[in-house]
């Protein structure tokens, strides 16, 4: 019987305890790189959510008037005429406050479309 309440009491733990996820992650920072030509490359923003819980804005450009992503097809196109009029190279950059998960879904589109080569925006640190 001491068997059997151990094993009860195991399997009430296993199915009662909650499973935790989204941990930061801390990026070391970047030292050394070879730094890609940002006015020969495809940019591609990620704007933290506005709110707690919100969306990640998506902007396909350099600065705050490019358009906006609605869904990952419109990534593609915009990724498809960079890439037909010259600019395989794709530079993200994201937000301190963007979810990796955010990032790495962007990334996954970048390399759906062929020609692309991914490239993560980085900032150097500053100098002692």
């Amino acid at each position: 019987p001491m068997v059997d309440v151990v094993f009860q009491l195991m399997t009430f733990m296993l199915l009662s305890s909650q499973m935790t996820g989204g941990e930061i992650v801390n990026v070391p920072p970047a030292v050394h790189g070879i730094g890609v030509q940002k006015d020969a490359s495809a940019l591609v923003i990620i704007l933290p959510p506005a709110e707690a819980g919100g969306t990640s804005q998506i902007l396909m450009g350099e600065d705050l008037r490019a358009p906006r992503a609605e869904d990952d097809e419109s990534i593609r196109k915009y990724l498809a005429a960079a890439v037909a009029g010259g600019r395989s190279r794709v530079i993200i950059q994201a937000g301190g406050r963007v979810d990796h998960g955010e990032v790495l879904r962007v990334a996954a589109v970048v390399g759906e479309v062929e020609g692309t080569s991914l490239h993560i925006a980085v900032q150097e640190p500053p100098s002692k």
